[in-house]
Order: C-alpha cells, then sequence, then structure tokens
C-alpha cells in the first residue's frame, strides 16, 4: 500500500474501473498548491458532496491551510 499521508497532497480516495464501477488500487491524490482562493462542489442528493467538502477540508487543515466554510444548509455545524 502507498503512503498517501504527506503533507501537501489531499488523499480523495482510489480511483474508480469505468468499465467495472470497482476502486482500483491506484490512489485518487490533489495536490495543495493546484488550490485556488474559492471552491465549490455541486451534486443531485446523495452524491457525496458532504463527505468529499469534509475529506477536503480535514487535509486542507492538515496541511496548514486556512479554510473559511459557507453552509447556508447547517449541516456542518451539526456533523463535526
Amino acid at each position: 500500500m502507498q503512503d498517501y499521508e504527506k503533507l501537501g497532497a489531499f488523499y480523495l480516495g482510489r480511483a474508480v474501473d469505468p468499465n467495472t464501477n470497482q476502486p482500483t488500487d491506484e490512489l485518487l491524490l490533489y495536490d495543495s498548491a493546484d488550490l485556488t482562493t474559492h471552491a465549490v462542489i455541486i451534486g443531485m442528493t446523495g452524491s457525496g458532496k458532504t463527505g468529499l467538502g469534509l475529506s477536503l477540508i480535514e487535509e486542507a487543515l492538515m496541511d496548514g491551510v486556512p479554510v473559511l466554510a459557507v453552509d447556508p444548509k447547517g449541516i456542518w455545524g451539526t456533523c463535526c
């Protein structure tokens, strides 16, 4: 297993094989140097927006990246 707990790399999960819809062994990492000043997560109900958002915020905070999250529905205030 590869080490993915390193500064500057956000671990988002594992890549999915589009033919089988099964996870592969390939890690899905995001380089924190690619962050911009704003981000938005959009998707259908149940698509994993909250989970992705929490993962990104957690990874950012571990890397010392400041986070300001606007949550108009108040979901994150109750789950964190």
